[in-house]
């Protein structure tokens, strides 16, 4: 076996362990309470939300029923984006595998594979958990009437059909919670219907003062349960404490209702889990191997389902 033969199988020894690995870890976000993530085939997705349907009437007498249609909602396109990185053999290192024993050429590609695995986990989790960072802009993701995904001004697609508020500035306490249920018994659907929230699941940052009170309210001395590198307090409300909600955003706070059968305004769908592609000969002789992952996701409904809070007062 040439010095390339040796290096390029030494490469692919580790691609099976890679990809087994970087599957496993992901899935550990797969039950995140807090965005829907999904395997799909397909490279666009489409999805289309009704509004209700009005019109229905105690009839007279032989009176024939009215035709009723389904106010239609928005409809919203996700396309998947690839990701990535690389890790290369150089040509010097791997020339002198086979001679000279200081070279650990196993040691060496497992550090790259670790090292290569960790840092696109976190390159999927910083991408899922923009949805929150960035939840009251619409730098990278919007809700379907171009508005942030938490927003004073929520329009329906309805014409006659009144906003909605999904927005707050308070800071989390008893009060807050307090007016988070009130608003959520009040909610009305875009035809007018009373259509009341439950929102069970309040998502916090973890390790912050955030995290603290939402105990204090709902889950005092209730051991977390773990998925990945999140904590779920399951009390009187699930609490989520995300370490990726950055700290300059340690105030926010979001509540979530998921018993809503519209499901998850939020999704994330895997075209391909990250995965080590071919080694490929390089021109200097370097044998360089991709990682290439493939995802969609987006605010793919009305997010009256998600209701949030800077927490500045």
């Amino acid at each position: 076996m040439t010095p390339q033969e040796f290096a390029l199988q030494a490469v692919k020894g580790i691609a099976y362990s890679f990809d087994n690995g970087m599957a496993n870890k992901l899935n550990l976000y797969v039950d995140n309470r807090i965005v829907e993530m999904y395997e799909t085939d397909e490279v666009f997705e489409i999805f289309t939300s009704t509004e209700g349907m009005t019109g229905s009437k105690k009839l007279a007498r032989r009176e024939t029923a009215p035709l009723l249609s389904l106010e239609d909602g928005y409809s919203v396109q996700i396309q998947e984006n690839t990701f990535g990185g690389a890790i290369e053999v150089p040509f010097e290192d791997y020339k002198r595998w086979q001679k000279d024993s200081t070279l650990k050429v196993d040691a060496y590609l497992n550090r790259e594979r670790d090292a290569l695995m960790a840092d696109n986990t976190k390159l999927f989790v910083d991408e899922a958990f923009k949805f929150f960072n960035y939840a009251f802009a619409t730098t990278y993701y919007a809700a379907p009437d171009t508005k942030a995904f938490i927003a004073s001004d929520h329009a329906w697609n309805t014409a006659d059909s009144d906003s909605f508020d999904n927005s707050s500035t308070a800071k989390l306490n008893l009060g807050a919670i307090e007016d988070l249920d009130e608003y959520a018994g009040a909610f009305e659907m875009a035809d007018g219907k009373e259509y009341p929230l439950n929102f069970d699941i309040v998502v916090v940052k973890k390790g912050s003062a955030n995290e603290r009170e939402a105990r204090k309210l709902f889950a005092e001395k209730i051991a977390p349960v773990a998925v990945g590198d999140i904590n779920l307090y399951e009390g009187t409300r699930t609490i989520v404490s995300v370490p990726f909600i950055t700290s300059a955003n340690k105030n926010y706070w979001f509540a979530h209702d998921s018993s809503l059968p519209s499901g998850n305004s939020l999704r994330l769908g895997f075209g391909m889990k990250p995965s080590l592609q071919d080694p490929i000969r390089q021109n200097n002789e370097a044998i360089r191997t991709n990682c290439l992952g493939i995802w969609k996701q987006g605010i793919v409904n009305m997010p009256y389902d998600w209701f949030g809070s800077t927490g500045a007062v």
